[in-house]
């Protein structure tokens, strides 16, 4: 009995501070990047606002754009360390977090590209390290093959290079919001884009015979929080800081890879091939260590790229460095020191 109570005791006392790291890590996460001297700053760039955060000048710009359905705050785990090397911006891409949202047409990689690389004139005034996250990875190429003498290095994280392109996009990982966005904006019965994205997006479906009881949880958090971000107690941080972005999220940017409009005028082999700074490539292969193959059983893609992306890429961008981690996408909230390290060691070759 002295046994059992005890081991009661112990996974009760486990229990509470799992949850409370999961209702807490964004709070904290933030007072850290606030006590590491970040400010939150806009700035108006072709007559649409920009939200980003600045850290302290504590060496050569570094600027970081977010993937899709995120906002600045979720790289908030490596920016306290990223700014004692470097002088770090981290802006929210437009149609994310407080950047204004811009017509539908505009939601294209040129279009996003030129805007952010504006920006950097503006805001910046210097030429930067870019490293860019999953769509952001694609922004920052698109910048550094067209706009060069803004751009000292570059940092592609897990960028879906091949992948994102439909009809191929159907069947990876992330391919149904594509779909999602577009059936969204196309109907108007639903407004609230998070109530309707986890009704029918197959986010959940890694936690199984789970699933619906997460989307009942996850519907009935939403109805009696309105306008906030999803937050279930019981799932970890890596989980719930993809609804902080998505809760501040223009659906009609999603919407534009849905029929490819966000690939107008851009050519992934012609923008890789221009790239001449020099270049690191995360990659995430976190499924591939695990099960032995890019692909699970139904043949959906559950990486950003296979090898055969991956030689693609290698093959188009001299000299560059690739760096394989053992972690899901989000790789710099995921795998926060292995993501820092990369990003510290790149800082010598580019100073």
């Amino acid at each position: 009995m002295w046994s059992l109570a005890v081991f009661l005791a112990i996974a009760s006392f486990l229990a509470v501070g799992y949850v409370n790291q999961n209702l807490t890590y964004y709070e904290k996460g933030m007072e850290e990047v606030t006590e590491a001297g970040f400010v939150e700053k806009q700035i108006e760039v072709e007559g649409h606002w920009a939200n980003y955060a600045e850290g302290p000048d504590n060496g050569v710009p570094l600027l970081l754009i977010h993937g899709q359905g995120a906002k600045w705050q979720d790289y908030m785990r490596v920016l306290p360390d990223l700014a004692t090397t470097y002088h770090v911006y981290a802006v929210d891409v437009y149609g994310h977090g407080n950047s204004a949202s811009i017509p539908a047409e505009d939601y294209t990689n040129v279009r996003i590209g030129t805007l952010i690389a504006r920006f950097m004139e503006e805001a910046i005034g210097e030429p930067a390290v870019v490293s860019g996250h999953s769509s952001g990875g694609l922004i920052a190429t698109w910048i550094a093959a067209n706009r060069p003498e803004l751009v000292r290095g570059l940092v592609l994280e897990d960028p879906p290079f091949f992948s994102s392109i439909m009809p191929r996009a159907e069947k990876t990982a992330g391919g149904d919001l594509a779909r999602i966005t577009h059936d969204f904006v196309s109907q108007e019965e639903e407004s609230d884009f998070q109530r309707y994205y986890v009704q029918r997006s197959n986010y959940f479906s890694f936690f199984g015979g789970l699933e619906q009881a997460i989307v009942d949880y996850s519907i009935g958090y939403i109805e009696d929080h309105p306008r906030e971000p999803l937050e279930i107690f019981f799932l970890p941080p890596n989980v719930n800081i993809y609804f902080q972005g998505l809760a501040v999220y223009d659906p009609r940017f999603g919407a534009a890879w849905y029929d490819n409009s966000w690939y107008e005028g851009f050519d992934t082999e012609e923008n890789l091939a221009a790239i001449t700074v020099p270049t690191v490539l995360i990659h995430a292969d976190y499924w591939y260590e695990h099960h032995g193959s890019y692909y699970n059983e139904e043949g959906v893609l559950m990486a950003a790229t296979d090898g055969e992306d991956l030689a693609r890429v290698r093959s188009l961008l001299d000299g560059v460095e690739v760096v394989e981690i053992d972690s899901g996408h989000l790789v710099h909230f995921e795998r926060p020191e292995e993501y820092t390290r990369v990003l510290l060691d790149f800082a010598s070759r580019v100073a």
